[in-house]
């Protein structure tokens, strides 16, 4: 059975995540976009601040299984809004940049660090 608790919004209020019911046997799964799909869609898709919160005692007893998974691109991967997702004349959100840079700008925003001024040597 579902444990339930996962919410997803952003500036209108936290919305239930409700799984529709599947059939016997059949798991589903919810999938949290994230800041790299918005980049490579131009924020077509956006990603949305997500929380769970066990709704009840009784919840909080049940089992629940939570699987976070983290996929990045290889370092040297060049990270670009995809054309498709870009209107005509449409001003693109973001600059081309590696999928290192990227990931290492997300450490770097997790902790609170500034990116560090380019020194103009090689």
């Amino acid at each position: 059975g579902e444990v339930g608790g996962a919410a997803g919004g952003e500036g209108e209020g936290w919305a239930d995540v409700v799984p529709e019911p599947q059939p016997e046997g059949v798991v589903g799964a919810v999938v949290n976009t994230g800041a790299l799909l918005a980049r490579w869609t131009n924020d077509v898709w956006c990603a949305t601040a997500h929380r769970v919160i066990v709704p009840t005692a009784a919840a909080a007893a049940a089992h629940r299984y939570s699987i976070a998974c983290f996929i990045d691109p290889d370092a040297d991967f060049v990270v670009a809004v995809d054309p498709r997702f870009a209107r005509p004349g449409e001003e693109l959100r973001y600059p081309p940049t590696t999928g290192l840079e990227y990931l290492m700008g997300k450490l770097r925003e997790a902790q609170g660090v500034q990116k560090p001024a380019a020194s103009g040597r090689d």
